[in-house]
C-alpha cells in the first residue's frame, strides 16, 4: 500500500473532539441539535493492536490510523477541542446541489498526543456542518458523487459523507435509520456499522482491507455526540479503539459529553483544502 497519507478518509475522519452542555433550543424541523460555545472535552485512544492492524491494513497500518492524526497510533494519546461558536440556524449553499438547513459548529483543536496539551491550539476556526434532514443528506451525497462518471450511484457512508456525520441531532436512531446507506453500511440503534469484506477498497482513498472487519461509530443517544470509534477483526477482537474521556464524571447522561467533529465545510471544500493547504497528495 502506497504511503499516500490515506487522503480523503483522513479528511473525513481526522478531527476534533469537543463536548457540550445539554440545551434545548427551538430549531428547524423534526430534529434537535445540542451544545454551546465554551465547552471542552478530551478524546482518548484506548486500544492499538499493531499485529491485528498489520493483518488488516498491511505494514503501513499506521498511515491508515494516522488519518485521525499522527498521534492517534499511540495508546493513551488524547485530543482536545474547544467550541467557540454554534449556529443552529445556518444555511449550507452547495452551489450546484442545493441550499440546506444545517447546524454549524466553530472549534479550536489540539491534535492527538501523549502528555500535556500545548497552551495554544493546533488549529482554530475549524467548521463542522451537519444536515438537519437525513433525506437531504442522502440526496446531496448521491447527487454530489453522481457528478463523477466513475462513481455514479453512490450513497452515504463515512467514506463519502463523514464530513457531515461528526455530530448528529436527536433522536439519533431515527436520524440514522432515515439515511440511504451504501451497501455494507447500516445503522444499528445509535451506531453506524461498516461490515468490510476481504479486498474491499476504501471509497476514493485507495487503501484496501486485507481481511474482513467491522468498524463501528457510536453516538450518544441523548445529545448526538460521536463518542467512540472501534475496529473489530474477523474474529471479533477489538484491534483499535478511541472513546471519550470522562475521568471526573460518573456517567454520560446529564453531564458534558464529547463531540468528535470533522474539520470541513463540505466534500469539495475538503478536497480543495487537502490539495491546496495540507499537501496530502
Amino acid at each position: 500500500m502506497k504511503k499516500t497519507k490515506s487522503i480523503l478518509l483522513g479528511l473525513i475522519l481526522i478531527s476534533i473532539a469537543f463536548s457540550f452542555t445539554p440545551s434545548v433550543i427551538p430549531q428547524v424541523g423534526t430534529y434537535t441539535f445540542h451544545g454551546g460555545a465554551g465547552n471542552v472535552k478530551i478524546l482518548k485512544v484506548r486500544t492499538v493492536d499493531s499485529a491485528g492492524l498489520t493483518d488488516l491494513f498491511g505494514t503501513d497500518w499506521a498511515d491508515v490510523i494516522g488519518i485521525f492524526g499522527a498521534g492517534a497510533i499511540n495508546v493513551g494519546a488524547r485530543s482536545k477541542s474547544l467550541v467557540t461558536g454554534v449556529n443552529i440556524s445556518a444555511k449550507y449553499d452547495s452551489i450546484f446541489y442545493g441550499i440546506y438547513d444545517v447546524a454549524e459548529y466553530n472549534t479550536s483543536n489540539w491534535a492527538f498526543k501523549t502528555g500535556e496539551f500545548n497552551a495554544t491550539p493546533d488549529t482554530v476556526g475549524d467548521i463542522v456542518i451537519t444536515f438537519y434532514d437525513p433525506a437531504n443528506l442522502s440526496y446531496y451525497i448521491h447527487t454530489l458523487w453522481g457528478g463523477y462518471p466513475f462513481y455514479y450511484n453512490v450513497n452515504v457512508s463515512l467514506h463519502t459523507a463523514g464530513a457531515y456525520l461528526a455530530q448528529l441531532p436527536t433522536p439519533v436512531a431515527g436520524y440514522l435509520e432515515n439515511i440511504v446507506w451504501e451497501p455494507k453500511w447500516e445503522s444499528v440503534g445509535n451506531s453506524i456499522v461498516h461490515n468490510a469484506d476481504v479486498n474491499d477498497t476504501a471509497f476514493f482513498w485507495g487503501f484496501k482491507y486485507l481481511e474482513a472487519c467491522q468498524e463501528i461509530w457510536t453516538y450518544d443517544e441523548t445529545y448526538g455526540a460521536w463518542i467512540a470509534y472501534e475496529i473489530k477483526d474477523d474474529t471479533g477482537n477489538i484491534i483499535y479503539k478511541f472513546s471519550i474521556e470522562l475521568s471526573t464524571l460518573p456517567a454520560i447522561p446529564g453531564y458534558d459529553i464529547l463531540l468528535l467533529c470533522i474539520t470541513a465545510s463540505g466534500s469539495i471544500g475538503i478536497i480543495y483544502l487537502l490539495i491546496k493547504k495540507k499537501r496530502l497528495f
